[in-house]
């Protein structure tokens, strides 16, 4: 690294900082000097560029500077923001300092009545549901077909959030407190309450169901659903099934579970879109007759990912959803308050900030895996390191998925068990013995 180079950067740097309009000509000359060097390295330019952005006051220039950025680091963040604010996509007021912390949202505890709505038949007033064979809004008593979900229909599209304008704002740091929602039945006139972080349910005196449809803009909305694809019934064949099939149990397991009525739940989840570059290295080592030479490798890992999935719950065991969380996203709908007509919908709990890094560590460890298992198999290695900075999260969008959630009682203990609402998938606890729960692990049965 030339040192002229590092002290004219510093330079036009520190003078840029001040944010003062008699220090943008020494901050200009001084990075357009670093520009102009060959001696100046790539991250070095990446950084004149970013900040000669700082002091440009022409839009046009200032847009040239940030993809002149771009150009050398994809993924960087500033940059990226920049261009947002440039575009509109971003408001420069609704930017915050990342270092302040972000109170969560208190729900209005007793919606009003305009901001319910309550599913009842317009022939009988009986209790409306959404029924995922049919498509459509069904009495229970009178079989009436109030109107199909046209959005299916019409295969409406789904739109994607823009990850780069949405994480500097307060949104992307913001959750509910569980507070549970206190509503009147317009039915039978009765109070009740919703779980906290529920916005769904049935009255408890007559089964009507009920959707609290007022929104706030604090908290970002679901953009799609993924409709249950089948009854309660078939949820617990599936449990059944499950058990039947499970190896290293009690004999007497698919005899004596007592399984409880599964209960239907829309679960909150990120999905992330994801693109650019890891870049890896690793000692590889050459046998050179008796003596093994450690070689450096560098290389790189392109990165893509359509809707990585990053639950936004805590009600359900990580345990649990890691086995179930396997659903086809080409099958979500437009969000829409009458699929969840008879299932409860739950709000997330985990922020879009949280929620991306847990969504670039996945990211990771699958690039790792890659890797590790297919460009390194057979091969003697070692330090084996993967370097994330070149990876980027281009869009987001929260989805409400669905899960049959159930416990079995055996032997008077008490056992959670999961059910993919998309496929069936089931996963659960299983009661073993320690000699079973030995066999399990060591052989992958779950």
């Amino acid at each position: 690294m030339s040192e002229s180079v590092r002290q004219m950067l510093v330079r036009g740097v520190a003078a840029a900082r001040t944010g003062q309009a008699r220090d943008k000509e020494e901050a200009r000359f001084y990075l357009e000097w670093v520009l102009r060097s060959e001696d100046a390295e790539s991250d070095q330019k990446t950084t004149a560029w970013l900040w000669l952005s700082e002091v440009e006051d022409d839009p046009k220039k200032k847009r040239d500077c940030l993809e002149n950025v771009l150009a050398f680091d994809p993924a960087n963040g500033p940059a990226r923001r920049g261009l947002a604010l440039l575009d509109g996509r971003l408001k420069a007021e609704d930017v915050i300092d990342p270092n302040q912390p972000i109170a969560p949202v208190t729900p209005n505890v007793a919606p009003s009545p305009a901001g319910v709505r309550r599913y009842a038949c317009p022939k009988c007033g009986g209790r409306m549901s959404y029924d995922a064979t049919k498509r459509s809004l069904t009495c229970e008593y009178c079989g009436n077909h109030l109107f199909e979900y046209q959005a299916i229909q019409q295969g409406a599209l789904i739109s994607e959030q823009d990850f780069s304008a949405t994480l500097p704002t307060a949104k992307a740091y913001r959750w509910e407190l569980p507070t549970a929602r206190v509503l009147k039945c317009e039915a039978c006139g009765a109070t009740f309450a919703l779980p906290p972080l529920q916005v769904s349910g049935a009255c408890p005196f007559c089964g009507s169901n009920h959707v609290v449809t007022a929104t706030t803009g604090e908290l970002i909305q679901p953009e799609a659903v993924l409709p249950f694809q089948f009854n309660a019934e078939a949820a617990l064949k599936f449990i059944r099934t499950w058990i039947e099939h499970q190896k290293h149990r009690p004999d007497d397991l698919d005899k004596r579970a007592a399984i409880a009525k599964p209960r239907g739940v829309y679960l909150p989840v990120w999905t992330f879109d994801l693109g650019g570059t890891m870049n890896w290295r690793a000692l590889i080592g050459e046998q050179h007759g008796k003596q093994t030479v450690w070689v450096p490798r560098n290389e790189v890992y392109l990165v893509y990912h359509d809707d990585l999935l990053v639950p936004a719950t805590h009600s359900v065991s990580q345990d649990l959803l890691n086995e179930v969380m396997d659903y086809d996203t080409k099958a979500l709908v437009p969000y829409s308050t009458d699929l969840l007509a008879d299932y409860a919908a739950e709000i997330y709990q985990i922020p879009l900030a949280d929620a991306s890094l847990v969504a670039r560590q996945r990211a990771l460890k699958i690039g790792q895996a890659h890797v590790q298992n297919a460009t390194l198999a057979g091969e003697n290695y070692k330090d084996f390191f993967m370097n994330t900075s070149g990876m980027i999260i281009e869009s987001y969008k929260l989805v409400l998925l669905p899960l049959w959630i159930t416990a079995y009682r055996y032997k008077q203990e008490s056992f959670a068990v999961a059910v993919n609402g998309q496929s069936g998938m089931v996963a659960g606890q299983v009661p073993r013995s320690g000699l079973q729960k030995a066999l399990a692990g060591l052989l992958g049965d779950n």
